[in-house]
């Protein structure tokens, strides 16, 4: 039995004899974070249905009536906030066509389009010593001007010669990611939480940033991330690291875990009637880091970190984030060299219109590896993409690289694509009850026919009349 009542007037909707919900794992589409969400069901044309959708019939502004928010109650208890989306409506027959979405598929909807330039994700002291809101490391970029350079660039960003930042160096702050990851969860009513948020390494990843700080007090924030879509950030890190992102509205979490780790848990027995299994179709895989397309030391560099092939490479993975080039420069006549990310393109400078204001790359990552030695024993802030230094001594255990034991792949892809490469897909039919239901986990492997394995969609079919008993799951085999 289920109930749908709306939050904002606790009108209880009248609703369909039947209505089929469909809980897609958010671990198995590498291009989107999938969620819950119902076939699309009619309402019926009733005064009370009318006000509780807000006479959607009558709407007239752009983009159609907005979604209604709801909570859901299945044979008793609340089991989600969600919302209805309004999808159409058939006058003559008086019924109102609408699908419900809740989990991810309900977030989904909340950051379509936003802008994560346009956020108000806070300010801070502007400040050379070392802080837990931005870094600034040294970034090489002789072309951030144009050909307008002013007298004395040093060709680096935040360039700190001897670990002393020039007076009047050019700064462009580097914002840490958990930071910010939580401040842009904050912003739609969620807590980023999950155990890759709390590696201590992951806790030093900071954001490339190619737009220079003019306030000389304070630090906006959102004018030093990349001028990308929400959406986006989330999809790059999943790629990027090879994340599952769980969206939980009842506790209103947005949980970042690592697939490799999930491959670990322990199993629940569950018994089920099998119903049928598909073949395993993967041909290899091919994960590619793409940010953006403005960096010209692609044309000149070595740029095969940049991508992995396994196998046949025939899923293919383009992923919106990545990092930049590692080079070694001397710096400055007779200066000592030192080891630095580069890129090569015009940066962003508020109030120069020969550069412009407008930042022009996408989501690059660099770990803050603190202060490391240049060639003559000084010692300078290193932000890089690898797990080294200039001297080649260990420095992380993670690097942001495709190839290599501290690699991506390696690091973060590996155990999981093995898995996707030999799962089999198989459809089983268990009882099903709410008590499941509210613990519905996708981190969660069950045990059924001796086989553990991982839930990639529960689909359940709720009468208005019923309690729920049964339920549909299609999984991927892991043993």
């Amino acid at each position: 039995m289920m109930r749908l009542v709306t939050v904002a007037t606790g009108i209880e909707l009248a609703l369909p004899d039947e209505l089929s919900l469909d809980i897609d794992s958010p671990y198995f589409q590498a291009d989107a974070i999938p969620g819950t969400a119902s076939l699309p069901f009619d309402l019926a044309w009733t005064r009370e249905n009318l006000r509780g959708l807000n006479f959607p019939h009558l709407f007239r502004g752009p983009g159609g009536p907005p979604p209604v928010l709801v909570d859901c109650y299945i044979d008793g208890p609340r089991w989600r906030r969600g919302k209805l989306v309004y999808l159409s409506v058939d006058v003559a027959a008086q019924r109102l066509r609408y699908n419900f979405v809740a989990d991810a598929a309900d977030l989904a909807t909340a950051i379509q389009d936003v802008k994560l330039d346009t956020l108000d994700l806070g300010t801070a002291p502007l400040v050379i010593r070392k802080n837990d809101v931005y870094a600034l490391n040294p970034v090489k970029n002789s072309a951030f001007y144009g050909d307008k350079a002013p007298a004395g660039y040093s060709s680096y960003l935040n360039y700190a010669p001897g670990g002393v930042y020039a007076p009047g160096a050019e700064l462009a702050p580097q914002p840490y990611l958990v930071p910010l990851l939580r401040r842009v969860a904050a912003h739609f009513g969620y807590e980023a939480v999950g155990p890759w948020l709390d590696e201590p390494e992951i806790q030093t990843l900071c954001l490339y940033s190619d737009r220079l700080a003019t306030d000389p007090t304070t630090v906006t924030l959102n004018r030093h991330v990349p001028a990308i879509d929400v959406a986006d950030l989330l999809l790059g890190l999943k790629g990027l690291f090879g994340l599952g992102i769980y969206v939980n509205p009842n506790a209103r979490q947005l949980r970042f875990t690592a697939l490799r780790g999930v491959l670990q848990r322990a199993a629940i027995p569950r018994p089920g009637a099998w119903q049928s299994a598909t073949a395993n179709t993967t041909n290899g895989f091919a994960l590619t880091s793409n940010p953006d397309a403005n960096d010209e030391l692609d044309k000149t560099l070595d740029t095969g970190w940049q991508k992995f092939t396994l196998g046949a490479g025939g899923e293919s993975q383009d992923i919106k984030a990545g990092t930049l080039h590692m080079v070694v420069a001397p710096m400055g006549a007779g200066g000592p060299s030192w080891q630095v990310p580069a890129y090569e393109g015009k940066g962003a400078v508020p109030g120069n219109a020969d550069v412009g204001d407008e930042s022009k790359v996408g989501l690059r990552l660099l770990f803050d590896r603190g202060y490391q030695p240049a060639s003559d024993g000084s010692r300078y802030p290193l932000g890089s993409a690898l797990a080294t230094n200039l001297r080649g001594l260990k420095v992380g255990d993670y690097s942001l690289q495709w190839p290599g034991p501290a690699g991506l792949y390696a690091q973060w892809h590996q155990a999981w694509l093995a898995f996707r490469a030999r799962a089999v897909q198989h459809v089983y039919q268990s009882e099903f009850r709410v008590a499941d239901l509210l613990s519905l986990d996708p981190d969660q492997a069950d045990f059924i026919d001796y086989h553990h394995c991982l839930w990639e969609k529960v689909s359940v079919t709720i009468s208005a009349g019923a309690p729920l008993s049964t339920a549909t799951f299609t999984y991927q085999e892991l043993l």
